[in-house]
């Protein structure tokens, strides 16, 4: 299980590891975007740089909050709660966040109850359900 943590309006926050494809891990605080139903992470171009991951696709249409843009798709490496992910990721120069789509939430279980500030994600199975 990890634990995330609430941003001053509300945002779920999440600490994840992103892992180069030489094998270093680079902490970051990714935002669960709950109006990215289609992904796994979505990274800024700027950031994608020093990781050394595989090009899938380039130029893949796709539409957003603020109308259609165009994504790269990369083959990256992502570890949060002990487990390593190889995963698609999007990445464009408009994305601001380190973004976790939905696509988790067919493997892993959300909970939040902002009134007493609990916010966690676990695998399905971690705590008997």
């Amino acid at each position: 299980m990890i634990y995330g943590r609430f941003g001053d309006i509300g945002e779920l926050f999440f600490e994840i590891d992103l892992i180069t494809a030489e094998g270093e891990a680079f902490q970051v605080d990714a935002l669960l975007d709950t109006g990215f139903t289609t992904g796994w992470l979505a990274v800024n171009s700027q950031d994608i740089d020093g990781l050394g991951w595989l090009v899938i696709e380039r130029n893949r249409a796709m539409w957003t909050a603020q109308g259609q843009d165009v994504f790269d798709l990369y083959q990256g490496t992502v570890s949060f709660d002990g487990v390593e992910y190889r995963i698609p990721v999007h990445v464009g120069e408009e994305i601001l966040d380190v973004l976790l789509g939905l696509q988790w939430l067919g493997t892993m279980r959300l909970v939040v109850d902002a009134p007493v500030g609990v916010l966690t994600l676990e695998h399905r199975g971690s705590n008997g359900s």
